[in-house]
C-alpha cells in the first residue's frame, strides 16, 4: 500500500479500539466549525456518518459538545 493511500484509509477509516469520545476529540474542529455555524446536531451527526463512517446518536454528540463548551 503506497504512503498516500495508507493515510487516505486512516483520515476515512477509523480505529475500531478507540472510544467514541476520543473519535470525537479527533473531529472536534470540525464539529464545532459546523456547530458555531449554526448546524443541528443531528445534521453534524449525519455529516459524521457520511464522511467519516462515524455512527454515533445525537444524545452522544450533544453530550460531548456541552462538556467541551464547559471547558
Amino acid at each position: 500500500m503506497s504512503k498516500n493511500k495508507l493515510l487516505e484509509f486512516m483520515e476515512k477509516e477509523i480505529p475500531s479500539k478507540k472510544s467514541k469520545i476520543e473519535i470525537l476529540q479527533n473531529k472536534k474542529e470540525e464539529i464545532f466549525e459546523l456547530h458555531n455555524s449554526g448546524y443541528a446536531i443531528q445534521q453534524i451527526v449525519e455529516y459524521l456518518k457520511v464522511s467519516y463512517q462515524l455512527i454515533t446518536s445525537r444524545q452522544t454528540l450533544s453530550n460531548f459538545i456541552k462538556k467541551e463548551l464547559e471547558k
